[in-house]
């Protein structure tokens, strides 16, 4: 990637030429030749700007304004479609499990045995949720809690024994999940509502940014095969955003609206409110039981206080055999045992998320005492399916491992349109304030080759430097801290999050310094070098503290163990490789290099073009 800004042409090519018709007798129109094309009239300042030009305006500003906050939330949502393999892979204690196949028969037998295990851990447990396991988890994940409406605790159980598995405090790929879509900044957050609203807001702006991107492109198609990377400068970095951003532009368009569709009760509930409007003001009870396929009078309605029976003894076997018969041997995902409005102990039953696009799927109802089946639950208007199937495609649940390392590239691709754009919003001010200094003078040749770029330009290069280079050092610190925190720490997943914010401080810190006390290129080639280490390190460090290092899972074939550790070597490798062709002192190749030689005598007669590879963008 060439980091050198082109120097700007027009007005250099303009000044000579406006200077010598001046000079000329009687004008420009005195030198003209006959066939010359008289020139274009001036704009007059009541002249209106076209539709294009509008978008333009909101294009730039819509992805300024929490663009930062748009790529933290891109860049990890795109790392929670390998959730499950963080999760496992932040909890070696679980290497070892044989995985169980969640078609099998057998899974109904893994069931009974772990809920028998949480009975005798917990007696009188009021509610639980049991997801089985498949083959990303080979754990029985169990959340249950023991009051009416409090927290669920979290047990994983061996799929075999049926015992609890005591697992390091961490919440692995759950955080990069959270964090995406609630601003999570603790294991047990406050501020869920308030962070799901500012992503929210941050969604919509990139929804717009993406349609009036789709309307300043002229030449949408044309940019899609148009990539000058020798050219530098600006016109780099602009095909590099182009490029990105057109490539899989319905993949954005998709999951930007259905990120904001998902909750559409926070952001829009006034139709909710219109249209299940009840005695008692609006039933919100009815609605997402409509939602969800399900009675809105078998829906329990309980306060954090009230008291709830403990439930009963279950026959689980027998429940999860009738479900896989009624589903003719379909995957069984989850299993929830509750008391439903009436104080009836109930068993639902649902299938596996990867059976079918739509979200939710369906769930069977079983009286928890007889094991005799009561209901169906599933979704079945036209309006809840097209709802579900855009959840469902937000989520990615049903893809194989081949779709999700596509949906992943196709992250990784919406990061790098978001980076671009603000590397390129920077280039340009960068490029313009140089411009403006060069046709103003200097007091001294010193300053005239480098001049000071304004206060506010700084700042936003510093927050790109944070943002862009901070986060991947900031992710690579917490998966470190996974394994460098001693095991007996009390709140240790709130210790590994710690990690993370203070890396990304530091990154912030590191940025302020370089870009807007001293701008410098080393604010970019320091930052993506320590991340780079950073996460070549990983595979080291798992090493080192774990038996579930590559020369355990390599031989074993144990590939979800080892594609990590080999993912994060070539993270590593890649991060690397971008802060050493950032590093100062790097000479332009190719066009770039010809931009910045000495230009014609006629352009030779304006000050010298500064060298913009030191400008505050570091691009």
């Amino acid at each position: 990637m060439n980091t050198t800004t082109l120097a700007p042409d027009a007005a250099a090519e303009r000044a000579p030429t406006e200077r010598t018709a001046a000079a000329a007798p009687g004008g420009m129109a005195a030198e003209a030749p006959h066939n010359a094309k008289a020139p274009k009239a001036a704009k007059t300042p009541n002249d209106r700007e076209g539709f294009r030009q509008a978008m333009s305006w909101l294009h730039n500003w819509a992805g300024l304004i929490l663009g930062w906050l748009l790529f933290a939330i891109f860049l990890t949502g795109t790392l929670s479609f390998f959730r499950s393999e963080f999760n496992l892979w932040m909890r070696p204690e679980m290497h070892g499990l044989q995985p169980v196949d969640a078609a099998d028969p057998q899974v109904a037998q893994t069931a009974q045995k772990a809920l028998d295990a949480l009975v005798r851990k917990v007696p009188n447990v009021t509610q639980w949720i049991m997801h089985l396991p498949d083959d990303r988890d080979p754990a029985v994940n169990i959340l249950w809690r023991g009051t009416g409406n409090g927290r669920f605790e979290t047990l994983r159980m061996h799929p075999q024994t049926g015992e609890a598995i005591d697992t390091r405090q961490t919440m692995g790929g759950d955080f990069f999940y959270r964090f995406h879509f609630e601003l999570r900044t603790a294991q047990k957050g406050r501020w869920a509502i308030e962070g799901r609203w500012v992503v929210g807001v941050a969604t919509m702006l990139m929804f717009v940014a993406l349609i009036s991107g789709v309307i300043t492109h002229r030449r949408i198609f044309k940019d899609f095969f148009t990539f000058r990377p020798t050219k530098g400068g600006q016109r780099a970095w602009l095909d590099a955003h182009n490029v990105t951003g057109v490539l899989v532009l319905p993949f954005y368009l998709m999951i930007t609206f259905s990120g904001l569709m998902i909750f559409h009760s926070l952001y829009m509930p006034a139709g909710i409110a219109t249209a299940y409007k009840g005695e008692k003001g609006v039933d919100s009870n009815a609605y997402f039981a409509d939602l969800q396929g399900e009675k809105a009078e078998s829906r329990p309605r309980r306060g954090a206080t009230d008291k709830v029976e403990p439930l009963p003894a279950i026959a689980l076997h027998s429940i999860l055999t009738e479900a896989r018969t009624r589903w003719d041997g379909g995957r069984i995902g989850s299993v929830q045992a509750r008391r439903d409005a009436k104080g009836r102990a109930v068993v639902e039953v649902t299938r596996h998320e990867g059976d079918r696009l739509q979200y939710r799927p369906p769930r069977l109802l079983f009286d928890a005492t007889t094991g005799q089946w009561l209901d169906q639950a599933d979704a079945t208007s036209p309006a809840v399916k097209t709802y579900g199937v855009l959840y469902g495609l937000h989520m990615a649940r049903f893809a194989d491992t081949g779709l999700r390392w596509a949906l992943f590239g196709f992250g990784l691709l919406g990061s790098l349109m978001i980076a671009t754009g603000m590397v390129l919003w920077s280039v340009k001010r960068s490029a313009k304030s140089h411009t403006q200094a060069s046709r103003k003078g200097a007091a001294n040749a010193a300053d005239a080759a480098t001049p000071r770029a304004p206060f506010g330009e700084r700042l936003v290069a510093a927050i790109n430097i944070a943002t862009l280079a901070g986060l991947p050092l900031a992710c690579g610190v917490y998966i470190a801290s996974n394994r460098l925190i001693p095991l007996g720490t009390e709140g240790r997943a709130d210790v590994e999050l710690a990690w993370f914010f203070s890396a990304w401080g530091l990154a912030l810190l590191w940025a302020l310094a370089c870009a807007v006390v001293r701008p410098s290129r080393m604010g970019w080639s320091v930052p993506l070098g320590a991340a780079g280490l950073v996460w070549a390190l990983l595979p080291v460090i798992n090493a080192l503290t774990t038996h579930t290092h590559l020369g355990t899972t390599l031989p074993a074939g144990e590939w979800v163990w080892a594609s990590m550790d080999l993912a994060f070597l070539a993270t590593g490798l890649l991060l690397g490789w971008l802060s050493w062709r950032l590093r100062p002192g790097l000479a332009p190749k190719g066009k770039a290099a010809a931009a910045k030689a000495p230009r014609t005598s006629t352009a030779a007669a304006l000050p010298a073009a500064p060298d913009v590879s030191v400008s505050t963008s570091g691009a």
